[in-house]
């Protein structure tokens, strides 16, 4: 343990080793290094938690990362490093033995895909895994960078899928039951197939399909294959979704289930260990509100990084002339004004960021007869004068990697579509907690997936389009126009070519 004298001096310490390494590497490319590495500093040396947000545009570049590593590698005790999955390799083998040659400090380093009960040094290890044991580690430091993926990650792991071998698989594990779950399996083929068609190719299991599958699970609880066995686990809950998915051309369906809150997962970890975490989100009021949401994370102190209003403006346009969605007009005067948008470009690569499914195919379609091979959709690769049309999931994945277009067009807000199963199931989860299911959960989600998406477009030669005149009419536009910041706004139609 270090005395208290020579606690205090590692803020001092990591200001003045910050400023000597900023200055030898040349890196201003962000500019709250030293704010966010003292608070880093603090935060070890008081073992006092706190919660962070930098912008979404320094999270695709990781220009902070700095800050909080030359803390910890300065830092005498023991302190854990959670990092997202794609972030480790350049971490373990550039940026950590980098610093550490620079401060000459010698300090062990270890990556672990599980907890460990003692280290020293400093332990390292991804979101992912970390997510997976969610264990904390009481008289040690944590850090985990990436904050705002933990609920999306959460749910992947916590995901139960039912494919057909499963249902094979529980034959073969209950002989004595094959008739009854030929019969249950039967039954929801024939309900599931019967469902209107639903463009997102997803259905809710009704209470009834819910009771039988939970009857027949209850009848052999000791000898369900795991998959059974956390499936059955979902059906008792309230807080849940099981969902189908058809699968028409092979004449099958899956089934998915996972817990639909977090909180009751995650909220007690929070107490039992020093946590500073560090995540992006929307430029709003309260920074990483949703996420504390999300996760039970109790209050603290919150500081929020600004976006740079320089390197971080975005050029944006947008229109209030048109018909709101989900109207009949709508589709029409949104492909004129797209006509509109790409003429003022040229030659020059646009994206254009369609949520609803069946106006998605619409668009391409219609886009495609003008201009021909030009128009790609959800394709990884752009020639320099594509037009790629895209949904979001596809665009999150992969925008940050493909070239920075002309134009990028949102044609509606990316409030989640209550069509999803996953979505419906959360709003009458929210309603049946007497909660505003709107602005807790559809806005909140909206606002992250705006973030999220134009972050690789905050460049002075892209124009932003909004072709949803309700940013503009309805009362929650103004926190999405918050949300937005910063930007400069244009007309959509002022825009010359270049």
């Amino acid at each position: 343990m270090l005395f208290h004298s020579e606690q205090i001096v590692i803020e001092a310490e990591v200001h003045r080793q910050l400023r000597a390494f900023l200055r030898s590497s040349g890196d201003r490319q962000w500019p709250h290094h030293l704010t966010l590495a003292r608070l880093v500093a603090r935060a070890l040396r008081l073992r006092r938690g706190c919660l962070l947000q930098v912008s979404q545009r320094a999270v695709l570049h990781h220009r902070y990362g700095l800050s909080y590593l030359l803390p910890l590698l300065l830092y005498p005790e023991p302190a854990l490093l959670v990092v997202p999955q794609e972030r480790l390799t350049r971490l373990l083998h550039q940026e950590i033995p980098e610093l550490l040659t620079f401060l000459a400090v010698r300090k062990p380093i270890q990556h672990s895909q599980c907890p460990q009960p003692a280290f020293e040094g400093m332990l390292v290890m991804s979101l992912e895994d970390w997510c997976r044991h969610a264990t904390a580690h009481p008289n040690v430091v944590t850090i985990i960078d990436g904050i705002e993926a933990l609920p999306q990650i959460a749910q992947q792991q916590m995901t139960c899928t039912i494919t057909t071998s499963d249902w094979e698989h529980l034959k073969l594990a209950i002989p004595s039951a094959v008739g009854a779950i030929r019969q249950v399996y039967a039954q929801l083929v024939q309900h599931l197939f019967q469902r209107p068609q639903n463009p997102y190719g997803d259905y809710l299991l009704t209470p009834t399909e819910q009771q039988s599958l939970l009857e027949l699970l209850h009848q052999w609880p000791q000898a369900l294959p795991p998959q059974w066995s956390q499936l059955r686990d979902y059906l008792n809950r309230s807080d849940t979704v099981i969902w189908g998915r058809r699968h028409p051309t092979v004449g099958y369906f899956s089934l998915q289930g996972h817990p639909l809150s977090f909180r009751a997962y995650f909220k007690d970890l929070w107490s039992q260990a020093p946590f500073v975490l560090i995540g992006s989100g929307p430029d709003t009021d309260s920074p990483l509100a949703y996420v504390q949401q999300e996760l039970g994370i109790p209050p603290q102190t919150t500081i929020k990084f600004a976006s740079d209003r320089h390197s971080e403006a975005i050029t944006l346009a947008i229109s209030e002339d048109l018909p709101l969605p989900n109207t009949p007009e709508f589709a029409p005067a949104v492909l004129r004004r797209l006509y509109d948008l790409i003429g003022t470009i040229g030659h020059r690569r646009a994206v254009i960021l369609v949520s609803d499914v069946p106006l998605r195919e619409q668009l391409a379609t219609q886009l495609a007869a003008l201009y021909g091979s030009r128009v790609q959709v959800e394709t990884p690769t752009l020639d320099t004068n594509t037009i790629l049309v895209t949904g979001e999931a596809f665009w999150l994945r992969h925008g940050a990697q493909l070239p920075c277009p002309a134009l990028f067009v949102l044609t509606t807000l990316p409030l989640p579509s209550p069509e999803k199963a996953v979505v419906s199931a959360r709003i009458e989860w929210h309603k049946q907690q007497k909660q505003d299911w709107f602005r807790q959960y559809l806005l909140p989600e909206c606002l992250t997936i705006l973030d999220r998406a134009l972050a690789p477009v905050r460049q002075d030669e892209t124009l932003v389009a909004i072709l949803d005149r309700r940013l503009t009419e309805r009362s929650y536009g103004r926190e999405i126009l918050q949300s937005l910041s910063p930007y400069n706004l244009v007309s959509d139609r002022a825009r010359s070519r270049r």
